[in-house]
């Protein structure tokens, strides 16, 4: 089954590698088939990685990780239907990271859910800040490109993608203090994670509330943002001695 798991993920990550490829030299047709595949493949990720943990695959970095492309690729058809925004290469890179990081981790085949774990907040909760983190993530790749050229289309890409992310992020931090006053009889402990979590919410939030942003302050606060993002979901669980309700997920 770790076989399987793992040709899954150079799988998913191969056809991610496609879809930006293909999208990127304008092979329309070429890209939403290579799309569909990798999201197909990435949902028998999913289940695998659900059968060989024999519980919600949702517990660690690396289940965490396999988890992106089943959003990212939904999320880029929405932004291209609805949004008229296309960003299929960006959202594919973003999603050919996440799985370079999930090949980089151990499988942890025997995770099981702690007692903390066991509610109906865990999936939801963990959805909603996949889908915040993914979308900003596309964000934050579109401010770094608008150094490179057309400016005001990149703001405006990266611009539309936070206004989605955020009602995602909003969520995570509400159900997460719900969560917490059921499982610890708290809302709010000051945990290192809890307090990054709240530090990137009020950087997005400070964002949206600057009256009449210059581009020079919309990219300083989507790059700290998204910073922030990196420090709440990889250095707070990542780095070693540090103390944290939220250690289950390393």
């Amino acid at each position: 089954m770790t076989i399987f798991i793992t040709l899954l993920t150079i799988g998913v990550l191969l056809l991610q590698a496609g879809v930006l490829a293909t999208a990127l030299r304008g092979l329309t047709s070429a890209a939403r088939g290579l799309e569909v595949a990798a999201w197909c493949t990435a949902l028998a990720l999913l289940v695998a990685n659900g059968v060989l943990a024999d519980s919600l695959p949702f517990g660690n970095m690396r289940h965490v990780l396999c988890f992106f492309p089943l959003v990212l690729g939904p999320a880029a058809c929405y932004m291209r239907r609805v949004r008229s925004v296309e960003l299929s290469a960006c959202f594919a890179a973003v999603g050919m990271v996440a799985m370079v990081g999930a090949l980089c981790m151990p499988m942890q085949a025997t995770w099981r859910q702690m007692p903390a774990l066991q509610s109906p907040w865990f999936v939801p909760h963990v959805v909603s800040y996949v889908v915040a983190y993914g979308l900003l993530a596309v964000s934050a790749v579109q401010v770094l490109l608008s150094f490179s050229g057309a400016c005001g289309e990149r703001l405006r890409a990266a611009d539309e993608v936070v206004r989605l992310a955020f009602p995602c992020l909003t969520f995570g931090l509400w159900s997460g203090a719900l969560w917490a006053d059921a499982a610890w009889a708290r809302y709010w402990a000051w945990d290192i994670k809890e307090v990054w979590a709240l530090i990137t919410w009020v950087i997005y939030l400070i964002y949206f509330h600057l009256p009449s942003p210059t581009p020079v302050w919309r990219r300083a606060l989507l790059l700290a943002g998204f910073a922030a993002v990196l420090i709440t979901f990889f250095v707070v669980n990542l780095l070693p001695n540090i103390v944290s309700v939220h250690s289950y997920a390393q």
